[in-house]
């Protein structure tokens, strides 16, 4: 079992940079020394309220926390590819990837937050979806292309590259890998390649089925959120049904996919409850969900059971295994039916409920890594 890792980022509250950023340091030194494999980084813009409080650029987070590790892989959960220029996040991540001798995954997304997309570019404003998707789709072909080939060319619905009509004026300096007899330049030499062969792995961040079809369909993993055991059989069979019917890839069940589920241990129940409860009710009113809003937004199969409507989004969660809270050995137990029941090989925690303290995050993760890690090694 494979075991990642999010830093905490005091969701919901006007908290200082500066402090963050030195708890994240320690945060990443015990995750290093906890067992886990890797650390992911999510992207959000514009938290005057708190609430988007992660890092704005993960890939520059991620060059400045990797430092504390020498093992760690790094990740984003996700680069939102409609708000970046493509040929930027290629050149970025293989920066990255050099610069930890090959320990960079790619994560990527489409985005959910609608009070950023239309900032960065009206052709990826997530609240067009079809555009958004179509965008998103063309951005990752850059990033590959880039990565891939030597000297590179691109022709799409929103990109161009080389854009055309440039010529060298020093004939010297004339290639004919990039340059035609003319000197027009007709390929790009994008540089550095990442140290990883022919690219980083990469995982999309997704819940829907829709989304697991694609991936599926392009040979990339996947790293979903927030759903339920029997949600999880549901769109990993879909996109092993899109790799087998698109490029003929036939994957046991559990290869290539990952879950990311949010986590909190404490040394017993009703710690761990009342730690947990106000603050995920908290972000269950400001996400604007309640049990049947959940069932709705599909994050589990089927219909709503008697006894949900009167549950609160905490119990509902704790009730579907959206989210694992308890004592080691009830986070250990959840963790192997995952396991048992979908052959999950790779989980990464979500370390963000909001209200909880540095200490106590610092002593969830230190339970996980001495009592939860060792049993799945």
């Amino acid at each position: 079992m494979r075991f990642d890792c999010t830093p905490y980022y005091h969701v919901g509250e006007q908290y200082s940079w500066d402090t963050l950023m030195d708890e994240m340091h320690q945060e990443v030194r015990l995750i290093d020394q906890g067992g886990f494999t890797g650390l992911w980084l999510a992207e959000h813009h514009f938290a005057w309220d708190g609430w988007y409080r992660a890092s704005p650029n993960p890939i520059l987070m991620g060059a400045g926390l990797i430092k504390n590790s020498q093992r760690l892989r790094i990740g984003q959960c996700g680069t939102i590819l409609p708000d970046w220029h493509p040929l930027r996040v290629a050149e970025g991540i293989a920066l990255l990837d050099n610069f930890t001798d090959g320990r960079v995954d790619f994560g990527i997304a489409r985005g959910f937050d609608t009070r950023a997309s239309a900032q960065f570019s009206a052709t990826g404003d997530r609240r067009n979806p079809k555009l958004n998707s179509e965008y998103f789709n063309e951005c990752l072909d850059v990033i590959i292309g880039a990565w891939e080939q030597e000297a590179f060319s691109y022709q799409g619905n929103h990109f161009t590259f080389p854009e055309p009509g440039w010529h060298e004026p020093n004939s010297w300096a004339h290639d004919p890998r990039f340059h035609a007899q003319n000197g027009e330049m007709i390929a790009l030499g994008v540089h550095p390649k990442p140290v990883q062969k022919p690219h980083p792995p990469i995982f999309q961040m997704s819940t829907s089925n829709s989304s697991h079809e694609l991936a599926g369909k392009r040979g990339i993993s996947t790293m979903c959120q927030t759903v339920s055991f029997g949600k999880i059989k549901e769109i990993w069979n879909t996109y092993y049904s899109a790799a087998r019917e698109s490029r003929g890839e036939k994957n046991n069940f559990g290869d290539k996919l990952a879950v990311m589920i949010a986590t909190y241990v404490a040394d017993t129940m009703e710690e761990a409850l009342e730690a947990v409860r106000p603050g995920a009710n908290m972000l269950g009113v400001w996400n604007k969900r309640d049990p049947v809003k959940a069932s709705k937004d599909s994050f589990i199969d089927g219909e709503i059971q008697d006894g949900d409507l009167d549950l609160d989004w905490f119990d509902f969660q704790l009730k579907h295994d959206l989210i694992m809270v308890g004592t080691p050995d009830s986070v250990a137990e959840q963790i192997e039916r995952y396991r048992s029941e979908l052959n999950c090989q790779h989980i990464a925690l979500f370390l963000n409920f909001p209200g909880l303290s540095f200490r106590q995050v610092m002593r969830s993760l230190t339970l996980f890594s001495e009592r939860v890690v060792p049993l799945f090694n």
